[in-house]
């Protein structure tokens, strides 16, 4: 079963592998780096449903996982006042709830019944899995140093996170948790991406320095830390066993790491820094070169051009947007799409400014984006969530829901995606307050 927690009547039934059976295979690997899956705190059964109570954890070395709370108070559908849009809160508690960073799915099953977020609602960040229709939320993890963005959804319904230094993988039917992998000392991962059936698991870890110029704002560091040209490494993890490749490293400030859907020896990767400071942007990498392995421009930037927030589409093609100014302070931006190969598909130009970050539906027929520019004087599109289709070189462009956001921290970006079945859009906004987690049904306009 993907997804979906289901009912056990008689309450909890949190079933935990004996001790003395636990303490053995933990003794077995030596309680340090892991070269194979670890099973951490395993729970048999699924989570169990209690409505309209929180379900104390049963076991205290979980830390709360398994635990379940209902939280219809928090979903709630409206119509949108500006776009006419169907749109649903999925929380609203006053903490702060964020989904998976808009390179991953951010639910599981093949629809959009069991959303994926992040919520500090217990006084932590931990991952919870929210069964909308049942508005059950269950947590899925209990770990010490959980952040948004540091984790990625496979179609099987497995959730890769990061909790400090350590890679863990979460089934989010069962919650069995293992531990992966662990980055060295010294180092800090980035986001992590995986294949569709989740059999691999990309990122990269850059080496941690100390910075003079943070203010608190966001970005205020990403010119220093380009300059210190950081050691970076890019990895692969083989879920199966824990198998650990590096794929490249170099030292620049490595980030946004993509591992191709279904090919999982092709890994782009960006050179990070902003594009005041970086020449060249995205870049690929394939493992399958044996021999003086280099990775490689994905799109050639010229002088003028800056690139950002690539990704892979379903069809494993890279989309990404991109500003090319002219001369006589002329500002052009795209949307524009790739092949791994460095095969160039197209550009789309855009009516006005560009939107934050975009994500294609299954086919490619539809992107979404997190802000809405109609026109080149638009003054509210950044209030907007956006739907967009090509032809003819140009982008033509809507506005699906008002989202109201900040933008002054990632937690409030709108990073959005569609859900598996194309039905809905999944984004951030802070409009309310704190960071809540929001869809928006694109079948409603």
């Amino acid at each position: 079963m993907q997804g979906k927690t289901s009912d056990m009547s008689g309450g909890a039934r949190v079933s935990l592998m004996d001790r003395r059976l636990f303490l053995a295979r933990l003794a077995a690997v030596g309680g340090v780096a892991v070269s194979a899956p670890r099973l951490s705190v395993a729970v048999a059964a699924e989570p169990p449903r209690n409505a309209g109570q929180v379900t104390g954890d049963s076991n205290p070395a979980a830390g709360g996982r398994g635990k379940v709370l209902q939280v219809r108070g928090e979903i709630k559908e409206y119509k949108d006042p500006q776009t006419g849009a169907r749109v649903r809160r999925l929380t609203g508690d006053g903490s702060s709830n964020v989904h998976p960073y808009f390179t991953s799915w951010a639910f599981v099953g093949s629809g959009a019944d069991n959303a994926i977020l992040a919520s500090n609602r217990s006084g932590a960040y931990q991952w919870y899995l929210l069964d909308i229709p049942a508005a059950r939320l269950v947590q899925l993890t209990a770990g010490q140093k959980v952040s948004p963005n540091m984790a990625c959804v496979a179609r099987s319904g497995e959730l890769f996170y990061f909790d400090g230094l350590t890679l863990h993988a979460v089934r989010t039917d069962t919650l069995a948790d293992r531990e992966l992998y662990r980055v060295p000392a010294g180092f800090k991962p980035a986001l992590p991406t995986c294949t569709a059936d989740g059999r691999y698991v990309a990122f990269a870890y850059c080496q941690e320095t100390t910075l003079s110029t943070e203010t608190g704002r966001i970005y205020s560091t990403m010119h220093e830390r380009y300059y210190q040209h950081p050691n970076s490494v890019v990895m692969r993890i083989d879920t199966k066993d824990g198998a650990a490749v590096a794929a490249w490293g170099e030292p620049t400030w490595i980030s946004h790491v993509l591992i191709h859907p279904t090919q999982p020896n092709l890994i782009v990767f960006c050179h990070e820094g902003g594009g005041t400071c970086v020449a060249q942007r995205m870049w690929i990498v394939n493992l399958d070169d044996m021999q003086m392995r280099k990775a490689a421009p994905l799109y050639p930037q010229r002088p003028g051009e800056s690139c950002v927030h690539e990704y892979f589409t379903q069809q494993g093609d890279v989309g990404f947007q991109y500003t090319l100014d002219r001369d006589g302070g002329v500002r052009e931006e795209y949307n524009a799409y790739i092949r791994p190969d460095g095969t160039w598909i197209r550009q789309y130009l855009f009516p006005g400014q560009r939107p934050g970050h975009i994500q294609s539906n299954s086919d490619n027929t539809l992107v979404v984006g997190d802000r809405a520019f109609l026109s080149p004087d638009d003054k509210e599109g950044g209030k907007y969530m956006s739907l967009m289709t090509h032809a003819n070189g140009r982008v033509q462009i809507r506005r699906l829901a008002w989202t109201g956001t900040s933008w002054r921290t990632q937690a409030s970006h709108g990073h959005p995606s569609f859900s598996p079945d194309d039905r809905w859009v999944v984004y951030n906004s802070d409009a309310e307050k704190s960071d809540n987690v929001y869809m928006a049904d694109v079948q409603s306009l």
